[in-house]
Order: C-alpha cells, then sequence, then structure tokens
C-alpha cells in the first residue's frame, strides 16, 4: 500500500524546507521526501573549502537568523548546519534516506510517487530538487587519455585528490576561480574560460554585492523571455578572473576546444600538458523519472513561476526559473509563497467543488 499525503515536496534542500515552512503556516498538511542521510547533506558533501558568496544575512531562511557576524561569508558546513537547525525549529517532516525513482499522474487525479523506500501518493506535488546536481561534463573530455585524472566539481572534494603536478581546471565561473585558487598552493594550474562573465566584487563600499542587488530590485525583478532565462544566469563574483590570477600565480587560457592523451588544446591555439583535469563546466538537468511531459525540449521543466500546466505540480529552486533570486538563498521564498498561494488556492477550489 502507498502512503499517503496530501502535498509531496520532493527535495530537502533549502528550497524544499521553505516550500515546506509555508505549507505549514497555510495549515495544509505535506512531507518532505530527500535521499539524503541528514538534512544540509547536499551542502556538506561539497568541496571541503566552498565559501559562500553571499553574506550570512542573505543565507537566512524566514523566521530564523543564520548565526554569526551578518556581513561576513559562511562556509559550507555553516550552512548544512543552519538548514538542519531551521527544519528541527520548525518541526519540519522530512523523510531522509528516501530517493524518488519515478513520478507519474493516477488515472483519478493526482500523483503516484516511486522511491528506494516505497510508494507514496499526492494529491499535489513540489519538485524542489533544483537542477539535480548532474554534472554536466563536455564531450572533448572522451578524448582525454586514460592516464590523465579527471574529476567533475560534483565530486572534487581537495586538492589532495588531485594526482601529478599539472592541472587545468575548465569552467572560469564561481566555482571555477575557487577551485584553481585553492589548487594553485599545490599545483601548477590553468584555468580556461569560455565566454567572458559579467563579473562584480563580493562587495561594494564594504556592503556584499548582494544587499545592493536586493535594495535595488534587481534580484527580484522578474526576468523577460527566454533569453534572459537561458543566458543572464551566471554571474563571477570576488575578484576578478586576471586579479586572481596574478595573486595566485596560475595561468588563464581560452575555451578548451581540444584534447589528446595529457594536451589539453585552447580555442587561442595554445596547449598544455596535464596530470589532472578538474571539471568545473556546471550542472544539468535530469527530469528523466517523471513519466509524463512536463519539459520542454531542452529538457528543462515548462512552467511559469513554479505553476505548470500538470494540475497540482509545482517546480521549485530552478536558476532564474522567474527572477535571480529564484535559485539563491534568501529570495527562494518568494517563488515558494507564490507556488503555496497557487496551491492553497487550487485546494480550496476543489473543496469547493466537492462540497457543492
Amino acid at each position: 500500500m502507498a502512503e499517503r499525503a496530501e502535498v509531496i515536496v520532493i527535495g530537502g534542500g533549502q528550497t524544499g524546507l521553505v516550500t515546506a515552512y509555508y505549507l505549514a503556516k497555510a495549515g495544509i498538511p505535506y512531507l518532505v521526501l530527500d535521499g539524503e542521510s541528514r538534512v544540509g547533506d547536499a551542502w556538506r558533501n561539497r568541496w571541503d573549502s566552498l565559501e559562500l558568496f553571499t553574506i550570512a544575512q542573505y543565507c537566512e531562511l524566514p523566521g530564523l537568523r543564520f548565526p554569526g557576524r551578518r556581513g561576513r561569508f559562511p562556509d559550507k558546513n555553516e550552512m548544512a548546519d543552519y538548514l538542519e537547525e531551521f527544519a528541527r525549529t520548525n518541526r519540519i517532516e522530512v523523510r531522509l534516506r528516501t530517493e524518488v525513482t519515478a513520478l507519474d499522474k493516477r488515472p483519478g487525479g493526482g500523483f503516484l510517487i516511486e522511491t528506494n523506500q516505497g510508494s507514496f501518493e499526492a494529491e499535489h506535488v513540489v519538485i524542489a530538487t533544483g537542477a539535480q546536481r548532474l554534472g554536466n561534463v563536455p564531450p572533448v573530455s572522451k578524448k582525454v587519455g586514460a592516464e590523465v585524472f579527471q574529476v567533475h566539481t560534483g565530486d572534487y572534494r581537495n586538492p589532495k585528490q588531485i594526482p601529478g603536478s599539472r592541472v587545468v581546471v575548465v569552467g572560469a565561473a564561481n566555482s571555477g576561480a575557487q577551485i584553481a585558487t585553492e589548487l594553485a598552493k599545490t599545483h601548477r594550474v590553468t584555468l580556461s574560460q569560455g565566454s567572458p562573465l559579467p563579473h562584480f566584487g563580493r562587495r561594494f563600499l564594504g556592503i556584499g554585492i548582494h544587499w545592493w542587488g536586493d535594495k535595488l530590485g534587481i534580484i527580484r525583478k522578474p526576468l523577460i523571455g527566454e533569453r534572459d532565462r537561458l543566458h543572464k544566469k551566471t554571474l563571477l563574483v570576488g575578484p576578478s578572473l586576471k586579479t586572481l590570477s596574478k595573486r595566485h600565480r596560475f595561468t588563464l587560457a581560452g575555451r578548451t576546444v581540444g584534447a589528446e592523451g595529457r594536451t589539453i588544446r585552447f580555442e587561442e591555439g595554445t596547449e598544455t600538458e596535464v596530470d589532472a583535469v578538474v571539471w568545473a563546466t556546471g550542472f544539468r538537468y535530469d527530469f528523466s523519472w517523471i513519466g509524463f511531459p512536463a519539459l520542454d525540449e531542452h529538457g528543462v521543466p515548462l512552467q511559469d513561476r513554479g505553476v505548470t500546466g500538470e494540475p497540482g505540480m509545482y517546480f521549485l529552486g530552478l536558476q532564474c526559473q522567474f527572477s535571480y533570486g529564484s535559485g539563491l538563498i534568501w529570495w527562494v521564498k518568494d517563488d515558494a509563497q507564490y507556488v503555496v498561494n497557487h496551491l492553497s488556492d487550487r485546494r480550496r477550489a476543489r473543496s469547493g467543488k466537492t462540497v457543492g
């Protein structure tokens, strides 16, 4: 027999927890399913030295202050522990070690969710898994020799993991820049960048850059059209790549365009010999476990601020799904509140029809 819940929230990270918080405020019964062993593990399992680029003030979820000094940049373990405390403080029920393997519609309405711990049925489902954190490794990786160690940032932990002395970090957004800087202390590093990214320092006039984005309304501003959503979603926060390369003595190169054995080639015509490659090339969506049409031709969820064309089904936490803030910790509450309000209205309408 399948376990029943009125609302199933798939994903127990910050997005799922905030969704549960608003569901509880609205008096709507819910259950959060998460595949990790502990609330916050999605953060704990990232690389050891990871530091957030948002100040503590903007790492907060509704109703719970982030501990410590407001203007500092927390590390990943602080973020993980904070999420765990948020769940505990708000008595959010998270079913851990429960990995969703399939989502289908029930013939009579509602949804059937299959997991490694059994089946669940729900009238509403909120998919709060973000991009699934499935590493997006480009095809050129297959041309790298077997003798070269390769790792994606999703599996990178620390410099001790990287053999030899020569390493190329492919991808120069925030993760690539942080990892190249760390590896430069122990390795000869080349950082390969594709199209230059917009760049802002972590602070302006001594205040975290996200404070300015919030006060000026930039982060909450709705993004217009697919061009905004697909092409204007990555911002390099911190020192420029040029500054970092000089300060930490690593080499900047252009886009990686080819590989053969230990040789990595770049678009400007240069090449280098390597012992290892770190692919800082982002993550991709994987919603292959959804058993009915819910995605466009690129595998991106079909939704409007989280609301889908499938009654009772919602997405949350997607990068730039409505605004720049949709995938950022502090601002995810805006979309979550919108979705819960929509869900609540639908629930009342259905109840009225039943009574009538």
